[in-house]
C-alpha cells in the first residue's frame, strides 16, 4: 500500500504536467472547416498531399493543391484500364484467363480468377472495377492488347492523348512502382473522358457484384465489394461518410500512394470530378465531399422559364374596350407543356450576364391567335421554343398564356384581318347579293368609265387656230 501511493502521486503529476498541451491538441484536430460556409475551404483543410476538383463537363480546374504533383496513383489506375478496354472490346466478348495474368503479388487485391476460365468482358470489366483485381486488370490487358506489355504502351499514348503529359503508366492495375506515377490534374482528365462513356458511367457507380454463374470448382462464386460503398451507400456505418450527390468512381490503396478516391458527383445539373492523392482511410471520403461542396458552391443556377418571367412578353389587343385600365396591353404568362422538361442553366457566379443572351438567341416565340379583342384569362396566345445546345438537345416547348381578359370595344369596326378571316370562314365562295353589295361592286366601275371618259374628251379635243394680228404696213416698192 505505501508503494502505490507514490505512483499514484506520480501519475497525477502526468496529467496535470499535460493539462496545458490539452488544448493545443484539440485546436490541432479543428481545422476550422465550416460546412455552411462550403465555398471558404483552405488548402489545409484538405488531408490528401495532392487534389484538385474540376467540371467534369468542361474540365475548368475549380480547385486544387499540387495539382500537378507526381503521386502514386495506386488502383484509380483501373479507370484508364477500363476506358480503354470499353473503347477496344464489346461487352459480349469472350476472355479467356491465361496464366500469365494470374501472376500479381500475393497483397495485391484479386478478383479470383482461375486460370482457363471464360467470362464475358463485360462480367469482367465490373467484378475488376468493384473488387479493383489486379488480376482481372491483366486479363484485361492481355485480351485488349495480346500483352500486358503492348496494353502499358496503348494506356501511355492513351494519356498522353487526352492532355494528361504528367503520367506514366508500368502496369494496368496500379500496383506500385516507381515509374508509375500521375498527377491530380491528369487523373481527372482522363476520369473527365472515361465518364463521357455510358458504359463507363454504369460500371462507376457499382459498389458491389457478383460475377453471374459458378466457378471453376462448381461453387456459387463471392459477391465482391468496393470500399466506395462507404460514400455511395447510405446503409454502410451508418452512412457516416455517404455523400447524396456521388456518382462514382474508384478508390485506391497502397503504403506507398496512401489513401486515394476519384470521385464523381452530380448536383443541380452540375456534374464535378474530384481527385485526392495520399489522404486517410477516413479523410478521402471528407476530402471528397469538401472539394465538390466547394466546388457546387461556386455555381449559379436558373432557368429559362424564369428568366421569361423577369421580363414577359407584352402584347397590344386592337379593339379593346375603352374603359381598359391598361389600354390594351396584355402580359403573357409561360407554362411549360412538360413539367418534367429540362430547361435548367448552370454557370459560375460571373457568367450570368451571358444567360440573357442565351435566351435571346436560343428562344423562338410565334403567336397563334389574332390580336383582337375580345381576350378571355388563360387562353393560349402563342408557343415558345427553347433550343439548348448540343446536336442531341430536345426542345422544350412552352404555352404562352393571356393573364387577364381583354373585352371588345362595342363600336369597334372589324380590322381587316377580322374581315378576312371571315372570308375565309365563310362557307360560300361567292359573296351574297344585295344593294350595298351591287353598289361597291358598280361604284368602282362607274367612276372608271366616268374618268376614263374624262381623259377622251381632253385628249380628243379639236384646237382652234390662232388669228394672227398685223403689227403694220411693210413699205412696197413697185417699179
Amino acid at each position: 500500500m505505501n508503494r502505490l501511493w507514490p505512483r499514484l502521486l506520480c501519475l497525477t503529476l502526468a496529467l496535470l504536467m499535460l493539462l496545458p498541451f490539452a488544448g493545443a491538441f484539440a485546436s490541432a484536430s479543428d481545422d476550422g472547416y465550416s460546412a455552411e460556409r462550403p465555398g471558404d475551404l483552405k488548402s489545409s483543410q484538405i488531408k490528401g498531399q495532392s487534389a484538385i476538383v474540376i467540371d467534369a463537363k468542361t474540365g475548368t480546374p475549380i480547385f486544387e493543391k499540387n495539382a500537378d504533383t507526381p503521386m502514386f496513383p495506386a488502383s484509380t489506375t483501373k479507370i484508364l484500364t477500363i476506358m480503354i478496354a470499353l473503347q477496344n472490346s464489346a461487352p459480349e466478348d469472350m476472355v479467356t484467363v491465361n496464366p500469365s495474368a494470374l501472376m500479381v503479388p500475393e497483397d495485391g487485391s484479386m478478383v479470383g480468377l482461375v486460370a482457363g476460365e471464360t467470362l464475358t468482358m463485360d462480367a469482367l470489366l465490373k467484378a475488376t472495377f468493384v473488387a479493383s483485381g489486379n488480376d482481372g486488370a491483366n486479363v484485361i490487358a492481355e485480351h485488349v492488347a495480346g500483352s500486358q506489355e503492348a496494353f502499358v504502351r496503348l494506356m501511355n499514348e492513351t494519356a498522353y492523348q487526352l492532355g494528361a503529359t504528367n503520367s506514366h503508366f508500368n502496369n494496368a492495375h496500379g500496383y506500385h512502382d516507381e515509374n508509375h506515377y500521375s498527377t491530380a490534374r491528369d487523373m481527372a482528365i482522363i476520369t473527365k473522358a472515361a465518364m463521357e462513356i455510358p458504359e463507363f458511367r454504369e460500371i462507376a457507380k457499382l459498389y458491389t457484384y457478383v460475377l453471374p454463374g459458378v466457378g471453376p470448382d462448381g461453387k456459387q462464386r463471392k459477391r465482391l465489394n468496393s470500399y466506395s460503398r462507404f460514400i455511395l451507400n447510405p446503409d454502410v456505418d451508418e452512412g457516416k461518410n455517404y455523400y447524396p450527390y456521388a456518382i462514382g468512381v474508384k478508390t485506391g490503396q497502397h503504403s506507398q500512394a496512401g489513401y486515394c478516391f476519384v470521385g464523381a458527383a452530380e448536383k443541380s445539373g452540375v456534374e464535378l470530378i474530384s481527385v485526392t492523392f495520399k489522404s486517410g482511410n477516413t479523410s478521402r471520403w471528407t476530402d471528397t465531399k469538401r472539394l465538390m461542396e466547394y466546388g457546387f458552391s461556386k455555381y449559379v443556377s436558373t432557368s429559362i422559364e424564369a428568366i421569361y418571367k423577369e421580363n414577359p412578353r407584352t402584347v397590344d389587343i386592337a379593339g379593346y374596350a375603352l374603359d381598359d385600365p391598361q389600354i390594351g396591353q396584355l402580359e403573357l404568362t409561360l407554362r411549360k407543356r412538360d413539367p418534367l422538361a429540362d430547361d435548367t442553366l448552370v454557370g459560375f457566379a460571373d457568367e450570368v450576364s451571358n444567360w440573357q443572351r442565351i435566351f435571346n438567341t436560343h428562344t423562338t416565340i410565334s403567336l397563334d391567335r389574332l390580336l383582337e379583342a375580345p381576350i378571355s384569362a388563360g387562353e393560349v396566345i402563342g408557343t415558345m421554343v427553347y433550343t439548348p445546345d448540343g446536336a442531341d438537345a430536345t426542345p422544350v416547348e412552352y404555352d404562352l398564356i393571356a393573364s387577364r381578359s381583354i373585352e371588345r370595344r362595342p363600336a369597334a369596326l372589324p380590322s381587316v384581318d377580322e374581315i378576312i378571316q371571315y372570308s375565309n370562314n365563310d362557307p360560300n365562295p361567292f359573296p351574297r347579293f344585295s344593294l350595298e353589295f351591287a353598289f361597291l361592286v358598280a361604284a368602282p366601275v362607274l367612276a372608271v368609265i366616268a374618268v376614263s371618259q374624262l381623259f377622251y374628251k381632253l385628249f380628243t379635243r379639236r384646237k382652234r387656230p390662232k388669228l394672227k394680228r398685223s403689227t403694220g404696213y411693210k413699205t412696197r416698192y413697185y417699179r
